[in-house]
């Protein structure tokens, strides 16, 4: 990153304008300054030395080749929007984010490592959003420490926006509402999460009507919260469970969708390094697109 100390900034210590313009962790400050990845006017310089407007500051948040390695393999994913700090994708169902004991490759991760290597780059996968396996939709990975620190302070203060489409089973009544039920890990289940007032973390959704069809309705929802399995579950207490999940709705024997009918349709934040508000969108994928087609 590169940027010009203004008149406001002059006059002050580097470590000051940094902080300001930043808010780097101490720990990534440390790492800075160890690793001397700051120059000014192409010089490296103490953190406490005072600039002038004009100076030419620059951040190198490059990382160490030990940091990046995860093995890299082709996996069908598209990319909507891409810079030097972040990668905004497409995840299609039936792909894991990343290596668990399950599925040690063939993930997201490993596409992207793929992807990053054809165009020479290398960087740890670090997503700020995450899906589970047969979730369609839109996914932001970090590309440095820096701009995943940032967003996800984000994600704490629910600075960012996500925007869902669901088909699931029924009429939905009333048409647009909230949910505010919190969600806890199942005893009984690594994998299944249940509402549990006692125990369990707040998790808000809210939800509007966008389309009723034969027997289901589509929503969009947002989320105030990112607990794992959320709209799954919420919907599913409201006895509205989403088409084709059959871990929180019903076994259909002769299902319609061979996946959850759940997908990230699109995301706003607030871009770390550029200081603006940008927000991408997808379509529905082609089998989701297809269950309502059938039940109109």
């Amino acid at each position: 990153m590169q940027f010009v100390v203004n008149a406001s900034e002059s006059g002050k210590m580097l470590k000051q304008i940094l902080q300001n313009r930043f808010h780097f962790s101490r720990r990534m400050f440390r790492r800075l300054r160890e690793e001397q990845r700051v120059m000014v006017n192409q010089n490296i310089i103490y953190y406490t030395a005072r600039l002038i407007e004009g100076d030419i500051v620059e951040v190198c948040l490059e990382e160490s080749s030990e940091d990046t390695w995860i093995e890299p393999q082709f996996i069908s994913f598209s990319v909507v929007y891409e810079d030097s700090d972040l990668l905004v994708v497409h995840k299609p169902a039936g792909i894991v984010v990343h290596p668990t004991m399950g599925y040690k490759d063939g993930t997201l991760a490993n596409g992207i490592a793929y992807y990053a290597k054809k165009r020479g780059e290398s960087y740890p996968f670090r997503p700020v959003t995450r899906l589970d396996k047969d979730t369609s939709g839109m996914m932001v990975i970090a590309k440095h420490a820096y701009a995943h620190a940032m967003l996800s302070k984000q994600m704490k203060q629910k600075r960012y926006q996500r925007k869902y489409i669901a088909i699931c089973y029924g009429h939905v009544e009333p048409q647009k509402g909230t949910i505010d039920l919190p969600i806890a890990i199942s005893p009984t289940s690594i994998i299944e999460r249940v509402i549990d007032p006692l125990n369990g973390k707040q998790a808000v959704t809210h939800y509007e009507t966008v389309k009723q069809l034969k027997g289901a309705t589509v929503l969009s929802l947002t989320l105030e919260t990112g607990r794992t399995h959320q709209i799954r579950l919420h919907l599913a207490s409201i006895e509205h469970p989403i088409m084709g999940d059959t871990l929180y709705g019903k076994v259909d024997p002769d299902p319609l969708i061979s996946r959850q009918a759940l997908h990230a349709k699109g995301i706003s934040i607030f871009h770390p390094t550029h200081k603006k508000w940008m927000t991408w969108d997808t379509p529905l994928p082609e089998d989701m697109q297809q269950l309502m087609d059938r039940l109109t």
